[in-house]
C-alpha cells in the first residue's frame, strides 16, 4: 500500500496513474498494466539489490572456471605436476603439499594466479561494516511475500503448462532446499537429479518430453492445466468407481477390462453429459469468504506499518530474522555438492 499509494483496499493507487480508458482496453492491455504495477511491489519487497542468489551464481561460476583451469594442467594420469622446469614429481591434490614442494626449489616457483593454489575464498580486505539492529517485522513479512510469489509462480507455471518455467522454479527451489540444510536434503537431491536427467542422462527427445509433459489440459481452455499426477488420481478414482459397481463380481480380469476401458468410457460419458446439458459440480471444496480476514490483515498492516523498515523491531520467537533465505548458502560447498553427485551418477550410485 505504501509503494503504490493505496489509502484502503478499494481506493485507486496514488503513486501510479491508471489509464483513463481502462474499461475499454483489451484484456491483454489490462494485464500489461497489472504486470507493471506488480513489478513495483516485487522490486520493492521481493528482490533486494544485494540479493544473495546473484553472489551464489557468481561463486559457482568461479568454482567451475577454477576447475577448468586445474584440469588443463593435469598429467595423463590425472595428477598435478610440479611446475618447476625439469621436475617430474606429481601430486594427487592441488594443495599445500604441492605448493611446499614447489617452494623448495631454487628459485621457488612463482604462481601468478592464486586460484590454482587453493580453492578457498580469498579474504575480504575491506573493513567490516558496523552491525545495525535489524527489523524482524519487516524482514519476516518481506520473506513471506517472497515465498508466496515463488509458490504462486510455480502454480501458475503448472496451470499454463510452461515446462521451461517449471524447471526454472525447481532450480530456485533447489537452492532453498540446500540452504535449509539437513531438513530438506532429499528435496534438494530430487531437484538436482531432475537437471541431470534433462541435461545429461536423457536423450534430446526424452528430455523434451520430461520438461513439457508435466501437466494435462482436459478442458481445452487457457490456464486450466493440472499436474499429471493429479490427472492420474482422477483416472484412478474413475476406475475405483467402476470396481465398486461390480459388487461381488470383482475379478482380476474384470478389473483389467475396466482399466483398459477407462479412457473411452470417460469420453462417452462426457459427450453424453454435454448432449443432455447435465450440470456437473466442479469437485472443488467450497471455502468460506476471506473478506473479513483480509480486512483485518490490511488493518494491522497499516497499524504496524510492516512494510516500512524501522530499526529495532524484533520478534520474540523469530529473533534476528534473515530476510534472504539464501544468505547462509555457501557457493563453494554448493559447487562441491553438485560435483559429488555428478561423480555418483558416473559411478552408478544413487543417493536415495
Amino acid at each position: 500500500m505504501t509503494v503504490l499509494g493505496f489509502a484502503d483496499k478499494t481506493s485507486a493507487p496514488a503513486n501510479y496513474l491508471l489509464p483513463t480508458d481502462m474499461e475499454k482496453m483489451r484484456k491483454a492491455q489490462k494485464l500489461d498494466c497489472l504486470h507493471e504495477i506488480s513489478a513495483k511491489v516485487v522490486d520493492a519487497f521481493v528482490f533486494q539489490s544485494s540479493a544473495e542468489v546473484n553472489n551464489i551464481v557468481d561463486g559457482v561460476l568461479n568454482e567451475e572456471e577454477r576447475d577448468i583451469l586445474q584440469q588443463q594442467e593435469l598429467t595423463a594420469e590425472g595428477r598435478f605436476p610440479c611446475r618447476f622446469p625439469g621436475c617430474n614429481k606429481t601430486f594427487k591434490y592441488n594443495g599445500k603439499t604441492r605448493r611446499t614442494h614447489e617452494l623448495s626449489h631454487e628459485p621457488p616457483v612463482q604462481v601468478e594466479d592464486p586460484t590454482l593454489v587453493t580453492t578457498s575464498t580469498p579474504t575480504c580486505t575491506t573493513p567490516p561494516k558496523e552491525s545495525k539492529p535489524g527489523d524482524d517485522v519487516y524482514n519476516y513479512n518481506c520473506a513471506l511475500l517472497t515465498d508466496c510469489f515463488l509458490s504462486f509462480n510455480f502454480l501458475d507455471a503448472i496451470k499454463e503448462g510452461d515446462g521451461a518455467r517449471i524447471m526454472r522454479q525447481y532450480k530456485y527451489i533447489m537452492l532453498y532446499c540446500k540452504a535449509d540444510g539437513s531438513h530438506s536434503t532429499k528435496y534438494a537431491l530430487e531437484c538436482l537429479y531432475q537437471f541431470f536427467l534433462v541435461h545429461a542422462l536423457l536423450s534430446q527427445r526424452d528430455s523434451e518430453r520430461f520438461v513439457w509433459n508435466r501437466s494435462v489440459n482436459n478442458s481445452g481452455k487457457k490456464g486450466t492445466n493440472i499436474p499429471s499426477d493429479e490427472d492420474t488420481e482422477h483416472s484412478n478414482n474413475h476406475t475405483k468407481q467402476g470396481i465398486r459397481n461390480l459388487g461381488p463380481n470383482v475379478t482380476e480380469k474384470a478389473v483389467q477390462r475396466l482399466s483398459h476401458a477407462e479412457s473411452p468410457t470417460a469420453s462417452i460419458l462426457g459427450h453424453l453429459d454435454d448432449s443432455i446439458k447435465r450440470l456437473l459440480r466442479s469437485g472443488k471444496h467450497s471455502t468460506g469468504s476471506l473478506e473479513r480476514d483480509l480486512n483485518e490483515l490490511i488493518k494491522r498492516e497499516v497499524e504496524f506499518n510492516i512494510f516500512t523498515e524501522s530499526e529495532g523491531r524484533s520478534y520474540k520467537q523469530f529473533s534476528s530474522f534473515q530476510r534472504d533465505r539464501l544468505a547462509n548458502l555457501d557457493a563453494s560447498s554448493l559447487h562441491q555438492w553438485i560435483n559429488k553427485h555428478k561423480k555418483n551418477i558416473t559411478w552408478g550410485i544413487r543417493a536415495r
